[in-house]
């Protein structure tokens, strides 16, 4: 068993760990990542390839498409969208599962670390789904005072007002995965122990968001922003990307996410060990644990 260093951590220990563990395991992270959203470059690329069927055989006259076509196009699009969710929450939790072993002491593997996700995926497809109805409910609620006040600069407030308390659930919620993952949580109750685990610590996580961002807005620039300027100017000049084009746009699209995407999830796994550790005294529990599922010094042997 690796040598297990259970203690309390600054913001910048956390990030130095957090880009150790990265290196030093890259390929593990890295083909974790790369399972899910392999399978979304190839869904992707098939929806390219028929988007570029369906242009070469549209009519010429400039008629709407068929309310069928569109319907059918819209189910498409939301059974991608569930897809992509379900299989970013699994390659999510995999990837918590692995820094968990390694943080502890343990061998990580690729296939142990999915092998634990299995059902509890559904369960961050429902995080995913509370959280997205606050923050709707939220907006519409900013928009429905803006409205009735009829004041411009009170609306203006209020988004700012709303942007400021999404920032706030979003570092006080941080952990919250990694609860429903790691504490086998049901939704509702990861949510309470991660507001109560980041109270007094929000600054710290906003700024592992800030530089998880930075990060993921380089990588953008680097592997997706010369094909966002290609599309640009064929959108511009009326025509489509070619269907080689297309491959090579959505294959940047998955270096990127490939390379940056662990990043933030491994910070912040570490980042619940952290609070675990301040809080709650978890390096004792587990060496507590540890030994009293060794035997001691001396005794006979169970073999």
């Amino acid at each position: 068993m690796a040598e297990v260093d259970l203690r309390p951590m600054s913001l910048g220990e956390v990030l130095d760990r957090t880009f150790s563990l990265y290196k030093r395991n890259f390929w593990l992270f890295a083909g974790i990542v790369s399972l899910p959203y392999l399978l979304l470059l190839i869904v992707n690329v098939a929806i390219a390839q028929m988007g570029i069927g369906a242009g070469a055989s549209a009519p010429k006259d400039g008629g709407l498409p068929s309310v069928g076509l569109l319907a059918g196009a819209a189910a498409g699009g939301i059974v991608v969208l569930i897809f992509y969710f379900l299989l970013t929450g699994a390659a999510h939790a995999a990837t918590i599962f692995a820094v968990s072993d390694l943080y502890l002491g343990r061998s990580p593997s690729l296939r142990n670390s999915y092998g634990r996700v299995g059902t509890k995926v559904f369960r961050i497809l429902l995080l995913f789904f509370i959280f997205f109805v606050v923050v709707v409910i939220g907006f519409v609620a900013i928009g429905v005072v803006g409205a009735l006040l009829r004041s411009p600069l009170v609306l203006v407030f209020f988004m700012f007002l709303g942007f400021i308390l999404l920032i706030i659930l979003l570092c006080r919620s941080a952990v919250v995965i990694p609860s429903a993952m790691l504490e086998d949580a049901g939704a509702v109750r990861a949510i309470s122990r991660s507001f109560e685990l980041t109270k007094g610590h929000g600054f710290q996580i906003f700024l592992i968001f800030l530089l998880v961002a930075v990060l993921s807005y380089v990588g953008i620039l680097i592997f997706q922003a010369p094909f966002m300027f290609l599309q640009a100017d064929a959108l511009k000049a009326h025509q489509t990307l070619s269907l080689g084009m297309l491959i090579l746009q959505n294959l940047s699209a998955f270096v990127s996410e490939v390379l940056v995407g662990p990043i933030g999830t491994i910070a912040f796994s570490l980042m619940y060990y952290n609070l675990r550790v301040r809080k709650e005294a978890f390096d004792v529990q587990h060496l507590m644990a540890s030994l009293g599922s060794q035997p001691a010094p001396g005794a006979p042997s169970a073999i």
